[in-house]
C-alpha cells in the first residue's frame, strides 16, 4: 500500500510541476505542491525500505 501511495505522490507531483507553466497565476502554488508531493513520495519510499542488510 505504501508503494502505491508513493507512486501516486511521485506521479502527481511530477504532473503538477510540469504543468505549472500553463497556469501563470497558479505557477508558484503548483510548483510548491508538486515539489512537496515529490518529497513526500520519496520519503514514503525511504520509510518502506528495510534498514537491515
Amino acid at each position: 500500500m505504501t508503494a502505491l501511495t508513493s507512486l501516486v505522490c511521485l506521479t502527481g507531483g511530477a504532473a503538477l510541476a510540469a504543468n505549472a507553466a500553463r497556469f501563470p497565476t497558479w505557477t508558484a502554488r503548483m510548483e510548491t505542491a508538486g515539489g512537496l508531493a515529490l518529497v513526500v513520495g520519496l520519503a514514503m519510499i525511504g520509510v518502506g525500505l528495510n534498514g537491515h542488510a
